[in-house]
């Protein structure tokens, strides 16, 4: 199962994972410490960045037809994403008694997450997808400067909210940085950090992220007021800087000394992280977020562990039942093998 693959790429998905199971976890609390907050959501910002990043190195270039990449590729999240929005929206109407408008959020569904906002980075994921077919035409006469000439321009637009400071600067769709924007940035990434695994050194990377782990925490602790969400969020120079250094940590890490075991179950559980993240929010949200045991934790810290631990522990257990299912692909993207199906 695990004997020729890559499984420093299962590891980095299921660190994402995790990351995103972080990110969602703590219960709203007026009463809580803010930077608490606002570090366990920077670091585990890097969790989106790096999903994209493993898509882009595993996808990219693309050889294969577009209909049977679109089959392929394309339907596996798409299907189960249409399929988990309508039962979110079910969850809301069943559970929550929520006024749900249905044919609009129907309509909606080809375009925006109606069921759970968290689904936004399925529909940017499919984007990318959609995407990448045409990039992989370039990756296939780029040379490595016109690359990191890409890069280059991406990386001086996630650092506009600096610049701001110093020029006027247009963010429209007339900014001349807007064709050079956004997520498909960490697409490329994934596939040059893939292609070109040295270029980025640890001499130029653990100044960065010294600075990338340091400026928000000196920012919060002197009370200068910034915007949190335009500075350090996904778009931001810093995650980026963040993403590289986890991508560069796990692909150091000798999977070869690892039992056969030990690599099967890390598939395992990376084939899983796709339902893991569909269900998440359901577990989490909808029931742990509810439990008088939770609920009674006074701790905030320990409270937040608690659904960390319980809410990827209990998906991963959910998905795996699941991809047991016959047609399982179509619900959690994956069809375990012991499935007849």
């Amino acid at each position: 199962m695990a004997e020729k693959r890559n499984i420093n790429y299962d590891l980095l998905r299921i660190m994402a994972c995790l990351m995103i199971v972080i990110m969602h976890s703590p219960i709203p609390n007026e009463n809580v410490n803010g930077l608490f907050l606002s570090s366990l959501s920077y670091l585990s910002a890097p969790g989106v960045g790096l999903f994209f990043m493993i898509s882009g190195a595993l996808l990219l270039p693309i050889h294969i037809d577009f209909k049977s990449f679109f089959l392929k590729r394309f339907l596996k999240i798409a299907i189960p994403l249409f399929i988990w929005n309508i039962l979110y929206l079910l969850a809301k109407t069943i559970l929550f008694n929520e006024s749900i408008d249905w044919i609009r959020s129907l309509l909606s569904l080809p375009f925006s997450a109606s069921g759970s906002p968290v689904f936004w980075f399925l529909y940017t994921l499919m984007g990318l997808y959609l995407l990448a077919p045409i990039l992989s035409r370039w990756f296939d006469a780029a040379s490595k400067k016109e690359i990191i000439f890409y890069l280059a321009i991406w990386g001086i637009s996630l650092c506009i909210p600096f610049l701001r400071s110093f020029a006027v600067i247009t963010t429209s769709n007339t900014s001349i940085l807007y064709y050079f924007s956004g997520y498909v940035g960490y697409f490329v990434l994934g596939y040059f950090l893939k292609k070109y695994p040295n270029t980025i050194t640890w001499k130029i990377l653990l100044p960065a992220l010294f600075i990338s782990i340091a400026l928000p925490i000196i920012l919060k602790l002197y009370h200068i007021k910034v915007d949190f969400y335009d500075l350090f969020w996904y778009l931001s120079i810093f995650v980026v800087i963040q993403c590289i250094g986890w991508w560069k940590l796990i692909k150091m890490f000798n999977t070869n000394t690892l039992k056969v075991r030990i690599k099967n179950n890390v598939v395992l559980l990376s084939n899983l992280t796709f339902g893991i993240f569909l269900i998440h929010i359901f577990i989490m949200r909808y029931i742990l977020w509810h439990c008088d045991f939770i609920l009674q934790i006074d701790n905030y810290y320990i409270q937040t562990a608690v659904v960390i631990i319980l809410t990827f522990i209990i998906s991963a257990l959910c998905t795996y039942v699941l991809s047991l299912l016959p047609k399982a692909q179509y619900i959690v993207g994956f069809k375990n093998r012991r499935s007849k199906a």
